[in-house]
């Protein structure tokens, strides 16, 4: 697993101007919605098999975690009060993404585990049997990611989020 954290730059002096320029900067757009901070998960996953009378067992996983985490960089000084004001949103911004890292962590477990657990399969269609297995661990993830969203609408309302099912 590796984690990284990214910075895209917000001008601006106060906090109309920094806002403004967190919506005009962020990398991260969908429709008329912007997302100031995001995390993006990329999962790969390499497997060996072994046949035994006909029988497939998966014998050797190995699952790749990579996690971007993106967040605003303020270019330019501000007076105390703003600093204060933005050191708390980007604490906020920070806690909501550490949460869907984890959660991407836990698919990632998810995925490993399983995979190892595929024993005494039919051959003939093993491949398939695996790939169906990890894509839906990974779409399950998708939907956790999105759920948690919804719960929290993208961390404006954080506090409603009580951590996994």
């Amino acid at each position: 697993m590796s984690e990284k954290t990214e910075y895209y730059p917000v001008h601006g002096t106060g906090k109309k101007a920094i806002t403004q320029s967190l919506r005009k900067n962020s990398p991260h757009k969908k429709g008329q919605n912007y997302y100031p901070a995001y995390t993006q998960t990329d999962i790969k996953y390499q497997y060996t098999w072994g046949n035994r009378a006909g029988r497939c067992s998966v014998v050797k996983v190995k699952v790749f975690l990579t996690l971007t985490y993106v967040y605003p960089q303020l270019s330019l000084s501000q007076s105390s009060q703003t600093q204060t004001w933005w050191n708390e949103k980007v604490r906020k911004f920070e806690i909501h993404e550490k949460i869907h890292g984890n959660i991407s962590k836990r698919a990632a477990h998810e995925l490993d585990r399983k995979l190892r657990a595929l024993k005494g399969i039919n051959c003939s269609n093993a491949k398939q049997i695996i790939t169906n297995r990890a894509r839906f661990i990974i779409r399950q993830m998708k939907n956790s990611q999105a759920e948690y969203d919804r719960i929290t609408r993208h961390g404006l309302e954080q506090h409603k989020y009580h951590g996994p099912k």
